[in-house]
């Protein structure tokens, strides 16, 4: 049968079927690799920063400057010579100003009454517990999306255009990250099946040891292990699907701690308001649009941006 929205009135005839009760079960989609995500050091790292800002006091943003602390070396001077100052070199990295995103999902009450009664299974039948479960989709999906469109303003890039991903250029890449600096705490690598299909062709090539090395055997991952590929000199590689395209390159990343600034504002809904969830990320509240419809609103104002080049990279291969 067609349905239409998830708890709408349209939607209302697969439930209401008279001669059993209905089950309805969460769906496999590709968005779960964004949650798997989210639990990772570099995801927690991001998230710790923003919190650590505090909220906006009268401005519209917020900006991070840097420092370059302990860059200096120490020089011969005679006995009784001062040294000549340096000034300290702050440069101003990062400004990001939190907007307002949205995500809508509409509830009939006769669904609602109807449906609460005759459901059972994977999803309560309470509709507040799926528009909660559904609104923090929303927010990761949006999070994760926009983290990965910003490796198409890499100014570091790991691989070459128009080619398939091997090893070496991994390899090499992780070397320039130690080289700048970056690599303190472990990496967060996004990638997708045809990277890691790329990858397990070049270690079949490869033969040897390598090609029976634990971190090669590792991108042929187990099924249980969900999106999580295996680890290399240091990142987690994870498939993902929100990476964008360039041409005929597919755009992924390695991120490490530092490498992206993220601030959401706190906005609490009044005391007015029908409040649904308050996750301090976003809030849902339930509007009343008319027609015996409620609207459960999920809202997050947030920004994202580059906070320092040096410390991500995109990796860049041949899309097919």
């Amino acid at each position: 049968m067609a349905a239409g929205p998830w708890y709408s009135g349209s939607g209302i005839g697969d439930a209401n079927i008279a001669v059993a009760a209905r089950t309805i079960q969460i769906a496999l989609d590709e968005s779960v690799k964004n949650k798997e995500i989210m639990g990772h050091p570099v995801m927690l790292d991001l998230m710790a920063r923003d919190t650590g800002l505090g909220q906006l006091m009268g401005e519209l943003g917020v900006s991070i400057s840097l420092a370059t602390v302990g860059t200096g070396k120490l020089a011969a001077k005679a006995e009784g010579t001062e040294a000549t100052p340096t000034n300290w070199s702050v440069a101003n990295s990062a400004t990001v100003s939190p907007a307002r995103r949205a995500w809508a999902r509409d509830v009939s009450d006769y669904a609602s009454s109807l449906q609460n009664s005759l459901l059972t299974g994977e999803l309560s039948p309470n509709e507040i517990a799926v528009m909660t479960l559904d609104g923090l989709g929303a927010w990761v999906n949006d999070i994760v999306d926009r983290m990965a469109a910003l490796f198409a303003s890499a100014t570091y890039e790991i691989g070459t255009t128009g080619t398939a991903l091997t090893w070496s250029p991994l390899n090499e890449g992780v070397v320039a990250f130690k080289n700048r600096g970056a690599g303190r705490g472990p990496g967060l690598g996004l990638i997708s099946a045809k990277g890691v299909n790329d990858l397990n062709s070049d270690s079949l090539s490869l033969g040897g040891g390598f090609q029976f090395s634990p971190e090669a055997a590792a991108g042929i991952s187990r099924l249980q292990d969900g999106a999580f590929v295996g680890s290399r000199n240091g990142i987690d590689w994870y498939l993902n699907s929100e990476l964008d395209a360039d041409g005929a390159d597919t755009l992924g990343g390695v991120i490490s701690n530092g490498s992206f600034l993220m601030k959401h504002q706190r906005v609490a809904l009044p005391s007015n308001a029908d409040m649904v969830l308050d996750a301090g990320w976003y809030t849902q509240e339930m509007r009343r649009p008319g027609g015996g419809i409620n609207r459960v609103e999920t809202v997050s104002y947030n920004a994202i941006g580059i906070l320092e080049q040096s410390r991500y990279a995109a990796v860049r291969y041949k899309t097919a």
